[in-house]
């Protein structure tokens, strides 16, 4: 089984803004902005939905944004074997 370092709390990505070079601040799992009820859900039933191959690259899904500029983007963070 696999883990979100980022979701587990055992790593922070720091990823430059594409279009302003400031660091960028992890806004959360994309799936947990589909809906009200989506943070409750389980991880894998919206992971299959999410539009990306996340799942089959062993990857979790985050939105970024820039505080500087507003910029958001989603980036995949690769997972690593559960301890």
């Amino acid at each position: 089984m696999s883990i979100c370092p980022i979701c587990n709390g055992l790593e922070h990505m720091h990823y430059a803004c594409p279009s302003c070079q400031h660091q960028m601040e992890d806004a959360g799992k994309l799936e947990t902005f589909y809906g009200p009820y989506s943070p409750y859900e389980e991880w894998g039933d919206t992971e299959m939905t999410n539009g990306y191959m996340d799942q089959a690259a062993g990857e979790c899904m985050h939105i970024f944004s820039c505080p500087h500029c507003g910029l958001q983007t989603t980036q995949g963070v690769e997972e690593v074997a559960s301890p």
